[in-house]
């Protein structure tokens, strides 16, 4: 309840909130059961702690989203079990302290469930009380320091100097312990960090830290090269091939037909045909088509599946890499990927109201009861993450921000999108797009963003804006988009030049009609081809 002013003087969200719990309190008689001090001091926020703990109590945090969860590691520092949101930094701490329940915060049975089942059952209490006062060490400031400098030791450099270590090819397939680890938290700032020993003042010291690092790496590199099936690494399939390139193409082009589609990637091909034979550069396609489309068309046109490393499907809900391994099925699927967007993600019952809204759009003026539903569902083309509509008349259906803003309001979080022209609407988790599935590439492989190019038209489907910007380069291929139409952007209230800086030297356009001299022209004036 915080440390707060009279009633009277709150604001007015923070009053309400204060009132309907006084008045809960009120109704099931919890008088004499619930305390929620006015004031309380810094120093009297352990004895709380240890008052819970003394009492067979629990520590709940059912937030929404928590970033990290500090004051779950001061309640098992005073050995008070706890009960905690799942999503985000609470489930890193779990996995270390192992001193409580994860809930759904919205379930509230669930967190009810949880919170009944650890003070009925004295064993589990006490097993957790104890796991929190074993493990807290773990959370200290000399471990902190071991698992960092240990994970920078079985991470291949990503700038010249990072370390000095350059003898060995296998660093390339040493993998993180703990590959999810970094992708809980958004926001970490420890992904910026580059290791440097520019601070260290002796040159003693800084030849130890060094020889410590590298010690630590082979060690990793050993342990990796340990495992091996039929002469291979089993782990190298884990590692795409995007991680050799010198560059990364991201083809984005969006359009109302496969065909379209096609022709800008064989120019883009041509026009990079001997870096692309080499290896110095791959491709990543960045579609709303799903892979069984994309394989089933490449197929057809004499195009082979290798010749991308990464498939952005379903508008950034699905993700996959190319594989050597088996030809009846070249791709691997990312199931990393989809703990990462998962977050508040609505499932079968987001499915179901979405149906219910899809019902309602109706043309009035149909011909025939056949044309009368303007959105049916496309179950053929859905998948778990991503639930795939039809559209017959792209004008009377309400623009994506409305869709958006009807789900919200229903406790639903999604991201909707308007594609192929507006003859398809693809709706996946809030925290999915294509471009948001770049920055996973980058999470995960250390894919380095200055690195990567994005070919998109003028315009596009509803989340291509979220190309546009950024330390990624980018080339507008001028003339392709303009047939998608504008009732796919009608939600825009400010013009486009807000969010693609025109002045910016990590964006250039092609001219009109555009060709592959013309496409190798503008790398050339980003600094990504010579010549």
């Amino acid at each position: 309840m915080g440390n707060r002013d009279n009633i009277d003087e709150m604001s007015s969200t923070s009053a309400s909130m204060l009132l309907s719990i006084i008045k809960m309190i009120d109704k099931y008689d919890l008088y004499g059961q619930v305390a929620y001090p006015k004031h309380h001091k810094q120093s009297e926020v352990p004895d709380i702690y240890s008052l819970a703990a003394k009492t067979k109590g629990v520590f709940i945090n059912p937030a929404f989203i928590e970033p990290f969860g500090l004051t779950l590691i001061e309640a098992a520092a005073h050995g008070l079990p706890m009960v905690a949101t799942k999503n985000g930094g609470p489930v890193d701490i779990h996995r270390v302290l192992d001193n409580g329940l994860l809930v759904d915060p919205h379930d509230h049975e669930s967190v009810a469930d949880a919170l009944l089942k650890l003070v009925a059952d004295k064993q589990l209490w006490s097993k957790c009380r104890s796991n929190g006062l074993r493990n807290i060490h773990l959370f200290s400031w000399t471990e902190h320091c071991k698992t960092y400098l240990s994970r920078i030791a079985s991470c291949k450099p990503r700038h010249p100097g990072w370390l000095k270590n350059n003898d060995s090819d296998d660093d390339e397939n040493s993998e993180p312990e703990s590959p999810g680890d970094s992708l809980r938290d958004m926001q970490d700032i420890s992904l910026n960090l580059k290791f440097s020993m520019d601070g260290v003042d002796s040159e003693d010291r800084k030849s130890k830290l060094e020889n410590a690092v590298m010690s630590m790496s082979k060690g990793n590199i050993v342990k990796t090269a340990q495992r091996t099936v039929s002469g291979e690494k089993a782990d190298q399939a884990k590692f795409p091939a995007l991680r050799r390139r010198n560059h990364i193409f991201v083809i984005a082009v969006d359009g109302d037909n496969i065909k379209n589609l096609f022709e800008n990637v064989k120019k883009i091909f041509s026009a990079v045909e001997d870096e692309k034979n080499n290896g110095s550069v791959g491709f990543i396609l960045a579609t709303s088509l799903q892979m069984a489309e994309i394989h089933s068309f490449l197929v057809s046109n004499g195009l082979n599946p290798s010749d991308f490393d990464a498939f952005i499907c379903n508008s950034g809900a699905d993700l996959y890499y190319t594989s050597s391994h088996s030809e009846d099925n070249p791709f691997v699927f990312d199931l990393y990927y989809h703990s990462h967007i998962e977050y508040r993600w609505g499932g079968e019952g987001l499915r179901k109201t979405l149906v219910r809204w899809a019902s309602s759009i109706i043309d009035k003026k149909g011909k025939n009861k056949n044309e009368e539903h303007v959105v049916t569902e496309d179950e053929a083309v859905s998948t778990n993450y991503c639930y795939a509509f039809n559209v017959q008349n792209p004008a009377l259906v309400p623009p994506a921000k409305e869709l958006r803003k009807m789900m919200r309001i229903q406790a639903l979080r999604c991201h909707v999108i308007y594609c192929q022209n507006g003859r398809k609407i693809n709706v996946i988790p809030v925290l999915a797009s294509r471009s948001q599935a770049l920055r996973y590439l980058y999470l995960r492989w250390g894919m380095d963003l200055s690195k990567v190019v994005v070919f998109i038209g003028e315009s596009g489907d509803t989340d291509y804006e979220g190309f546009l910007g950024g330390v990624h380069k980018s080339v507008i291929l001028k003339g392709v988009g303009n047939g998608i139409s504008d009732q796919l952007h009608a939600n825009r209230v400010y013009p486009l030049s807000d969010v693609w800086p025109t002045d910016s030297a990590n964006i250039v356009q092609t001219r009109e009609e555009f060709g592959v001299a013309d496409i190798r022209e503008s790398l050339g004036k980003l600094g990504v081809l010579k010549g």
